[in-house]
Order: C-alpha cells, then sequence, then structure tokens
C-alpha cells in the first residue's frame, strides 16, 4: 500500500525507514487496523481519579502497538528472536512528577538484558522508534502523574 506524502515526512523527521513501519497515525486508524471501537475504551470509573488516565493510555498504547506490529506477535519464550521497545528519558517537574522506572536490567560490555514486559514491544527498531516518538502524548499519560 503507497504510504502518505505526511507519513513519510514523519518517518524522516523520527529518523525512521517508512517501509519498516505500517501507516498507523493515530488511536483511530490503529482501532481499525485491528478491528475494535475507538468508542469502547476501558471502564476506569470506579478507580481512584490519579489512575485513570495511565490505564486508558495503556489500553490505547497497547491497539496502537499491536496495529503497528501487523498482526506479528512475539516469541516471548525466544531469547534470540530481538524485541525493540522505546526507552525514555524523563525530566520531572513538580507539574510531571516521574512514575516511571525500570524494575530490573543487567549490563555489561557485551550483554544487556532486561526484566521488563514486552506487551509493547516490536519486531524492528524503526516500529518501535516512530511508536514511542509519534505517540509521546499517550506515552506521557502511561508514565507519568499529568
Amino acid at each position: 500500500m503507497k504510504k502518505s506524502k505526511r507519513f513519510i515526512a514523519l518517518c524522516k523527521k523520527y529518523g525512521v525507514d517508512p517501509e519498516k513501519v505500517p501507516e498507523v497515525l493515530t488511536f483511530e486508524s490503529a482501532c481499525k487496523a485491528v478491528g475494535v471501537s475507538p468508542k469502547k475504551l476501558p471502564g476506569v470509573s470506579h478507580l481512584p481519579v490519579r489512575h485513570r488516565k495511565r490505564l486508558v493510555a495503556d489500553y490505547k498504547l497497547t491497539i496502537v502497538a499491536e496495529a503497528l506490529r501487523g498482526g506479528k506477535k512475539a516469541n516471548y519464550n525466544d531469547s534470540g528472536e530481538f524485541k525493540y521497545f522505546p526507552v525514555f528519558r524523563v525530566k520531572a517537574s513538580e507539574k510531571k512528577p516521574s512514575g516511571f522506572g525500570l524494575s530490573c536490567g543487567d549490563y555489561v560490555f557485551w550483554y544487556s538484558d532486561s526484566f521488563v514486559g514486552v506487551r509493547l514491544c516490536f519486531p524492528t527498531w524503526d516500529q518501535a522508534k516512530f511508536f514511542g516518538m509519534h505517540f509521546l502524548k499517550l506515552h506521557t499519560d502511561h508514565h507519568l502523574y499529568t
């Protein structure tokens, strides 16, 4: 499928190859790609207000990630299959205090391993970078108290 000029320009801006990333520009287009209604969001009214935005953002990011992967599912048991996910440097402020941290990690000169969930992972670096940069507002709602 031919990609739009807008999408190609965004990919260039983000430094990713548009041929390696499906054209998913909005939560609504992601919903269409995976066959769910963008109007049906998880019910969070029974939860504390401070957690609601994060939980809705998590759902939206999950749908967007599924659409960007184009139906490809990661094999979580195959450590030889690379899985990419965006990593953020968070500059917290009084208005947006940090609510995110890495749970565990091991690093040596030739190896890195992280025991973090891979629900939002991708088979290519380009998809992960596009996901992180283009959907930054959702990531902000997900990782920070906003």
